[in-house]
């Protein structure tokens, strides 16, 4: 079914869409009416429209995944004019809203009501024009991004911009199901209906979303800013009222409608004029200097407060300028979710302590040794669960309360990994290392953070070289997560975490019947590979900027050794049949018949359900690009050589030669 779903006609995927949304929005409202609260989903003053904008993101970031296209094709990436068209948005927002309101004073609409305005309603404005930033983006990727997008692929601009305009418009004033044919509703239906066109007009022309969101940020901020502040009060007996601002609401008035139906007639004649913007399908979705600024990347932004606190302290507050919004981001959201899982924090250890866990099957490799792809494929056995993308977010509240947050992280999360092109979303197989990071504290990935304190965190990946009590901690706590992720199912756990490559020993006392999957890869192509996820991914969850002579890149190399070999010494005391290795050139090559050697190796069943999950998973994988790196210098060949020579013996690799200098 789902394999089938990039074919439908666009039409179909928003009934589809609709269909989905309604269905989730009508749950939530009678759980909400059984459990006796007021809220209703509907309403705009309860937080109701919050929770159904985030079903309808979620809905929608569902279906981008299974489209399985460039999310360029959305105007859904971040390319290097990021700042000039997200800043030029706002400021036209702003600037051009303060205008109609100047307009609205000189002719008498509003009056000044400075006795009004205290500092608690300049508070409540502020922090009220803030979350037009989030809200912005949310309304741009669903209608102006995906919907357009999708509906451009097949009708004409005309219609790919007026039916998600229309869409807009109505489900802004869908307080009730007959909102839209009162006549009282009307007037705003309008006027959202022409701030959408707009919207999606410049979606078009620019080929991104940045520069309407921007606008429509700029224009929510003043208003609500102005709202909550009381300065302005509506004069109805102007006689300009009734066209500038009824009711008190400027979208409603004739004289907006005309000034933006003005704005839509401008950028028709442009797109006319220069036609629509084409992003490359192969240019990068997400530049990396906005990587750097933006505070909704970090990976354990919903780590529990005391997690964060104590790393802080570890850094002693050493926290870049730069990284602040970050951190302060990060903070409030751990505050809010320390609140919202405590209840299964401080209960579930007590309800799960007898709970027996199946013996794991453990995939093993450094990182960029293609344990993702290995993951993907065995995740695909029914027989198996694993750890999942909305299990690293919320490590400590997804089994109750994580479904409140992650559909608004995801909607500021990349659509693909940012060191490869792997499709990225909330059910997608990860590694449990981030959930160790978030539950304890004890992982090597606080180094991503804190990079400046990268030695510190890389002994966190030899457990058994630990003090006494952490190593007990991190022990509790896997054997907790496992606990939390087998309940509902009761199946074996399938964990891949390239960190347990120096944790065979370890593992193997905690699991003495845990099967383990070493692979390897070209030590050249990984280290390459690596230089790029330093430069790529760590770069969104740091808060420091790294130093050179202790950064993740010039450690990297002492690292590997020590973790492959900490594996062959732990791995000579298991069994044939509890340990096997794999070439990933092997398995790239041919992948059902590598990973029947690895089930018969270690007596796991093989069906055909599996099977025909395998057959059809990588047909989809066809168009697949990998990554292109650059070449290795000569002094890079020389270092990998020497630390890496009696491993790449062992795995048949031989160092490729330097390409010949060229003269200048």
């Amino acid at each position: 079914m789902f394999a089938k779903f990039p074919q439908l006609s666009p039409l179909a995927k928003i009934v589809v869409w609709l269909g989905i949304v309604g269905l989730l929005a009508t749950i939530v409202q009678t759980v909400a009416w059984l459990a006796g609260t007021s809220f209703q989903i509907l309403a705009s003053g309860n937080g109701g429209r919050g929770v159904l904008l985030a079903l309808a993101l979620s809905g929608l970031l569902a279906m981008i995944a299974l489209d399985r296209r460039p999310v360029s094709e959305f105007g859904l990436f971040v390319g290097p004019r990021w700042k000039k068209l997200w800043f030029s948005g706002l400021a036209i927002g702003v600037t051009t809203y303060l205008a109609y309101v100047l307009l609205i004073l000189a002719m008498g609409g509003y009056v000044l009501s400075f006795d009004r305005v205290t500092p608690a309603r300049v508070g409540k404005g502020l922090f009220a024009g803030m979350t037009a930033v989030p809200l912005s983006l949310v309304q741009q990727i669903l209608f102006s991004g995906y919907l357009l997008g999708m509906l451009r692929q097949r009708y004409s601009r005309l219609a790919a911009v007026l039916i998600p305009a229309f869409m807009f418009a109505v489900m802004g004033r869908l307080h009730h199901p007959l909102a839209i044919v009162e006549a009282s509703s009307q007037p705003l239906i309008i006027g959202l209906f022409l701030v959408a066109a707009l919207s999606g007009m410049l979606r078009l022309i620019t080929g991104s979303i940045l520069l309407p969101a921007g606008l429509l940020a700029g224009w929510m901020f003043v208003r609500r800013l102005l709202d909550k502040t009381a300065l302005l009060r509506p004069d109805f007996d102007s006689v300009w009222a009734p066209w500038l601002v009824p009711r008190g609401d400027t979208r409603q008035g004739p004289v907006m409608w005309l000034l933006l139906a003005a704005g839509i007639a401008g950028c028709w004649w442009v797109l006319r004029r220069r036609g629509e913007a084409v992003v490359p399908e192969h240019t990068t979705v997400i530049d990396a200097d906005f990587k750097r600024v933006f505070p909704l990347f970090h990976g354990s932004v919903l780590a529990p407060l005391d997690i964060w606190l104590a790393r802080l302290i570890a850094a002693r507050f050493r926290i870049g300028w730069v990284y602040l919004p970050r951190l302060i981001v990060a903070l409030v959201l751990s505050t809010l979710n320390t609140l919202l899982s405590l209840p299964e924090r401080l209960l579930l250890p007590w309800l799960l302590r007898r709970r027996e866990v199946q013996a794991p099957v453990f995939i093993l490799g450094l990182q960029r040794t293609g344990t993702t792809h290995l993951h993907n494929l065995m995740a695909l056995d029914p027989q198996f669960c694993t750890t999942r993308a909305y299990h690293i977010f919320n490590p400590v509240g997804f089994l109750f309360s994580g479904w409140l947050l992650a559909p608004f992280l995801q909607a500021f999360l990349p659509w693909k990994r940012p060191m490869d092109s792997v499709r990225f979303h909330l059910f997608a197989p990860n590694e449990e290392e981030f959930v160790m990071a978030g539950t304890c504290g004890i992982s090597p990935y606080w180094g991503m953070t804190f990079p400046r304190q990268w030695p510190a965190y890389d002994r966190m990946t030899f457990i058994d070289q630990l003090p006494a009590a952490q190593q007990a901690r991190w022990k509790r706590q896997y054997r907790l997560f496992l606990q939390k992720l087998t309940w509902f199912s009761g199946k074996r756990p399938l964990l891949k975490s390239p960190n347990n490559t120096g944790r065979v020993a370890v593992l193997n006392a905690m699991f003495p019947q845990a099967r383990f999957v070493h692979l390897y890869r070209n030590p050249e192509v990984v280290y390459l590979s690596n230089m790029r996820l330093a430069r790529e991914a760590h770069v969104m969850n740091q808060l420091q900027d790294p130093q050179p002579n202790t950064s993740y890149q010039a450690r990297f190399l002492e690292n590997y050794v020590a973790m492959e070999t900490a594996f062959y010494r732990d791995a000579e005391g298991l069994s044939a049949g509890r340990v096997t290795e794999v070439c990933f050139e092997q398995l790239e090559a041919s992948p059902i018949e590598q990973l029947r050697r690895v089930y018969a190796t270690l007596g796991l069943e093989w069906t055909e359900t599996y099977q025909r999950r395998l057959e059809c998973y990588l047909a989809g994988l066809a168009g697949y690009q990998k990554t292109r790196h650059k070449t290795l210098s000569t002094s890079e060949r020389r270092e990998i050589d020497q630390k890496m020579s009696p491993f790449m013996q062992r795995w048949g690799y031989q160092s490729k030669p330097s390409p010949p200098s060229r003269a200048a």
